[in-house]
């Protein structure tokens, strides 16, 4: 289950934080309102980090996409390496 986090506050990308939620303690998720776009940024802690920029009218929904994305992700618990960044390099590509 996402655990809820802050909201209302200035995030890592100098904007006002609209939703940001953590998963399992092993990641977080932050959707940000900067104007004139919105940032979401996400890492999976001691890994990656990676920020979107995007239209406000499609940060919602590409921040719920992220989000089950990471979520496999961390479900399936990949420790080998290679899996691992195989993951990283795909996530990217999509959400770039």
């Amino acid at each position: 289950m996402w655990e809820i986090l802050h909201k209302d506050i200035i995030g890592s990308e100098g904007g006002v934080i609209l939703d940001d939620e953590e998963y399992r303690g092993q990641c977080r998720i932050t959707l940000e309102r900067c104007k004139p776009y919105d940032a979401i940024t996400c890492g999976v802690y001691g890994d990656r980090v990676h920020t979107v920029f995007t239209a406000p009218e499609k940060s919602h929904q590409l921040f719920e996409m992220m989000k089950k994305d990471l979520q496999a992700f961390i479900d399936a618990d990949i420790e080998d390496l290679n899996q691992r960044s195989d993951f990283y390099e795909s996530f990217v590509d999509k959400y770039h």
